[in-house]
């Protein structure tokens, strides 16, 4: 930027310069909005200025040396071009809930259906939990999920493996709407983990929507999880946590909502499990215990559809004459009635067999179709 006062700024195009200079964060943009007339004559302040506004000297210094080499324009410009949206804390349409919270972004990019983000007269419900999953909260997850849209609750997660990616793709696949609230960039080849990329896609293309507070190709360091957290709790006028390790970003989440005078939810779970030591001492310490999908609607002043019809559908019998085959099968039953899956090791252990014999039942038990695996655990089909 060779000349900043001959070069017309907007106010959302000065705020768009201040998200990319990392060192200015929510509290800074307060005390520069506080003390000028406008986001754009704050940008284009002196060094004088700036710290009478309560910017720190060496910030003010390192700010005014970096917005020589940026142009809020171009990158705008280069936004708009890569699908690349932003709203700030000024504009109609920017949640009324996450103004509530402290310190809440001054500006959100965004990919996918801006409306999604109106949250007048609207329910919403963050989910998170282990990146590790259980069955257990694979189940809770697609029993519990039906309802909640069918009563158009919405449903806020944060992309991340297991839990969260069970939450959006439960959503999607029951034609809800899903918020997910990145801890990078929101451009497509910068989403975070690469395997939910394509999930990621499928959420933009239902009419849901991507967000984040961190300007495109933002790589994923590891304090921006926590901070984005802030934002999914934020969100949604209630917290569910459904499995979680003693020290789990998940606590950080029901931290946060806690904070924000949120609700906060927690599904009971196995107390030998170290992925339920978190949400079993969220409910020792006061977190609204959730056994049904009713004790959810109940938050939110709603009720349970009546239940549809389900047409009956014929069981395939299984029929096995090798006797190993009917003992590895009754395991898999076992553990498919307890809402869990089992690996090779359990299985040797508790059927006796060698693994050499497992591992062939096993080949032939799925080339059938009667079970299931997912390159580590085994499931019926």
């Amino acid at each position: 930027m060779n000349n900043l006062n001959k070069e017309k700024i907007s106010d959302r195009q000065a705020l768009l310069g201040f998200n990319y200079f990392s060192k200015i964060g929510p509290k800074s943009m307060l005390l520069l909005e506080k003390y000028f007339s406008s986001p754009a004559q704050a940008y284009l302040a002196n060094l004088f200025n700036l710290e009478k506004a309560g910017i720190k000297y060496q910030i003010a210094l390192d700010f005014i040396n970096w917005r020589k080499t940026f142009s809020p324009q171009a990158t705008e410009e280069k936004l708009t071009k890569e699908g690349v949206f932003f709203i700030t804390w000024h504009d109609d349409n920017y949640p009324r809930l996450l103004k509530e919270i402290a310190a809440p972004p001054f500006l959100l990019y965004y990919r996918g259906s801006l409306e999604v983000l109106n949250d007048e007269s609207k329910n919403r419900l963050a989910i998170v939990g282990s990146r590790k999953n259980s069955a257990y909260a694979e189940k809770i997850i697609t029993t519990f999920l039906p309802d909640l849209i069918e009563q158009k609750v919405e449903i806020v997660s944060g992309l991340a493996l297991g839990i969260d990616a069970l939450a959006h793709r439960a959503t999607l696949n029951n034609k809800g709407i899903t918020i997910a609230v990145l801890g990078t960039g929101v451009n497509a080849n910068n989403i975070y983990p690469r395997a939910n990329r394509c999930l990621a896609e499928e959420i933009i293309k239902q009419g849901s929507i991507l967000i984040s507070e961190f300007p495109p190709n933002t790589p994923p360091l590891p304090q921006n999880f926590p901070q984005r957290n802030r934002l999914i709790s934020g969100l949604a006028q209630a917290t569910l946590i459904i499995e979680a390790q003693k020290k789990s970003g998940s606590l950080i989440t029901a931290n946060f909502a806690l904070n924000q005078n949120r609700e906060v939810l927690a599904i009971p779970g196995n107390i030998f499990s170290e992925f339920s030591q978190g949400t079993n001492n969220l409910i020792k310490c006061g977190a609204k215990t959730i056994t049904k999908v009713e004790d959810i609607l109940e938050i939110f002043q709603l009720e349970k559809s009546e239940p549809r019809k389900k047409k009956k559908i014929k069981t395939k019998k299984i029929i096995l004459d090798d006797p190993l085959e009917k003992i590895i099968y009754q395991l898999l039953k076992q553990a498919n009635e307890r809402a869990e899956k089992i690996n090779i090791d359990e299985l040797v252990k508790l059927s006796k067999l060698d693994t050499s014999v497992i591992n062939s039942k096993l080949s032939i038990l799925e080339l059938r179709g009667i079970i299931k695996s997912d390159g580590i655990n085994y499931d019926l089909a």
